[in-house]
This record gives structure tokens, sequence and C-alpha cells, in this order.
């Protein structure tokens, strides 16, 4: 990015994946081809399943899963329906249960060193909105940090 040419890169574009993007404009397709970021689209959930796009994800930048990962989960990849109080809600993004499981297997790599929660914006929508978008917020985090049902 021409703007941006005094940046020195702080990560290598391989080392990163997004999954369950659907809202991407013409410049961050072309960055995501440029950098030949990987990417899964919610037609890659759909079609393989959550399951299938996390251990592809993980195979591409983290292959014998012995590097450490940063999660960065911006809740605007979920559904508005599941997380409302956020910037860019765009409709038909990730299920409740989808953005769990990529907190889990995360956690089960045995690899999560960071994470950070991206995205809840409390100043867009009702009480009710925004309380239930940090609570799902919260239960995303726990998932991460090693919280189970059993």
């Amino acid at each position: 990015i021409p703007e941006f040419s005094w940046v020195n890169p702080a990560l290598k574009p391989d080392r990163i994946v997004y999954i369950g993007l659907r809202d991407v404009d013409q410049g961050e397709k072309r960055i995501l081809k440029e950098t030949g970021i990987k990417a899964f689209s919610m037609h890659e959930v759909d079609k393989y399943g959550i399951g299938k796009v996390v251990e592809m994800a993980l195979d591409h930048v983290n292959p014998k899963r012995d590097r450490p990962i940063h999660l960065s989960f911006d809740v605007d990849a979920l559904d508005p329906s599941v997380a409302p109080s956020t910037g860019t809600p765009v409709r038909g993004g990730l299920t409740f249960r989808e953005g769990h499981y990529i907190c889990e297997a995360i956690w089960e790599t045995g690899c999560l060193v960071a994470l950070d929660l991206m995205e809840v914006n409390p100043s867009l929508e009702d009480a009710d909105s925004v309380q239930q978008t940090v609570a799902v917020g919260c239960s995303l985090v726990r998932s991460a940090l090693g919280e189970t049902l059993l």
C-alpha cells in the first residue's frame, strides 16, 4: 500500500489467516491477493464446515503446531444476530458455535500466546444488544483460554 510504504511489516503474510470473510471491498481483495494472505470466506465455511476450515488454517500458518499463535477475533466475523453491537454488522456471519469452535481449536493446539477481541462497539446499539455482544465476547475469550463444557 503506497501510503504506508514507510511501515515495516511485523508479520509475514504467510503467517496470517482470515476466517469468515463476507464483505470484502476491492482494495481489501487486492491486498489479500498481492500479499498472499490466506483467507476463508463464509462460502468455504459453508462448503467444508468450520472444523475443516480451522484445520486448513492451522496447517497453513502452523503446520507442525509448534509456532506461537496470536488469535485476533473480530466480533464482526459473527453474524449480527449473535453480536449486534459492532461497527461492521454484515448478515451471514459465523454462528455462535462456529466462533467458539475456532477459539476451542486454537486452545487445543497448546500454542496460544496472545489473544485480542476486537470490534465491540457499545456506542452503536441499545443496552440489550450491547450486553449480548459483550457476553458473547467474554464467552469466546473464555473458550480461547481453555474453558470447556466438561
